[in-house]
């Protein structure tokens, strides 16, 4: 079984800690963008302090760049990191796209699979004209004196309704869910592969690379406030997705209560340990040493861990020493 294990940064940006993932042996490392840095700033300061590690998108969205502009980042990238360059990329939510980019979020499926055919396009130097439903681009000389250190940088989709994940199986190289309730995931491999079976591709061929939650702490109850208040967060701000997720997983009702909770705070105190269980990793060292091989065996290609949003720098680098491969 494979041992290959990556990190999510998610909003912090310190080189030391990348560099100590790559130390320890990660395979890659994924910024997320947020509070007014963009990932892809992040990963080409990561690539000045290190050699070998990945480098990745964890998530961007397809409605706050032209693809063109995409993947000319994600070549630069590539280039000034020998060819490190990973993307995540997803439709984010209109949390993100309406309210703080202040554009449509129109068809998002039906853009993500375009935006993946230009991308690609533009990585490997085609300069025809394309007619798309959302953009067209005119055949250019631009990018002729383009010569990238790849013509193929892989992509992955944070994806995680069914129609998303049967789009994954049949367009992208990696699948990159979140907070996804073990008890969904085997019918989840299920959509990837019809999406893949579109394509003609086999559904081995698409990475399963999940986020996953983990909460490492000497004192359990600490560790599982710091998970329950990032998952509490997740199930109240972005309506529609990571909620919609847990009620079919049959948790509804903490659902229901942790949205009707005055503070995020108060809505994680809703949510029961075994829900928690189902979606991260909790506990003391001791406890969640060695238990990425529950996920491999489950199916997860390359789990991605990552501690819970806002813990200091020491909860970041014991997660690390925790998971190493």
């Amino acid at each position: 079984m494979s041992d290959r294990t990556a990190v999510l940064f998610a909003l912090r940006d310190d080189p030391s800690l990348v560099v100590r993932a790559e130390e320890l042996g990660y395979e890659s490392a994924w910024a997320a963008e947020g509070q007014g840095k963009t990932a892809f700033g992040k990963l080409e300061r990561w690539a000045v302090h290190t050699e070998d590690i990945g480098l990745a998108t964890g998530i961007v969205n397809v409605f706050s760049r032209t693809p063109a502009a995409l993947a000319a980042a994600a070549a630069t990238l590539d280039d000034h990191s020998d060819g490190r360059a990973i993307l995540g990329l997803g439709v984010a939510h209109p949390g993100v796209v309406e309210a703080f980019h202040g554009v449509p979020f129109d068809r998002p499926l039906s853009r993500l699979h375009e935006y993946v055919e230009l991308v690609r396009r533009y990585l490997r130097g085609d300069a025809d004209s394309f007619d798309g439903e959302f953009f067209s681009p005119e055949r250019t000389s631009f990018w002729d004196a383009f010569e990238p250190v790849r013509e193929e940088i892989p992509i992955y989709n944070g994806a995680l309704g069914p129609a998303n994940v049967r789009l994954t199986g049949q367009v992208a190289d990696g699948w990159l869910p979140n907070l996804y309730p073990r008890p969904q995931f085997e019918e989840a491999l299920g959509w990837l592969d019809t999406g893949a079976a579109r394509a003609g591709r086999d559904v081995s061929d698409v990475d399963v690379a999940m986020y996953v939650l983990t909460a490492v702490h000497d004192d359990p109850d600490e560790a599982r406030r710091a998970a329950a208040e990032h998952v509490a967060y997740y199930l109240r701000d972005v309506p529609g997705y990571y909620d919609r997720a847990a009620e079919q997983a049959g948790f509804a009702d903490e659902v229901e209560a942790v949205r009707a909770a005055p503070t995020t705070e108060a809505g994680a105190r809703e949510l029961s340990a075994e829900f928690l269980d189902l979606v991260a990793l909790v506990g003391t060292p001791d406890d969640v040493r060695g238990r990425l091989g529950e996920l491999r065996e489950m199916g997860v290609d390359l789990p991605v861990v990552r501690a819970p949003a806002g813990v200091d720098r020491e909860w970041v680098a014991r997660t690390l020493e925790v998971f190493a491969p």
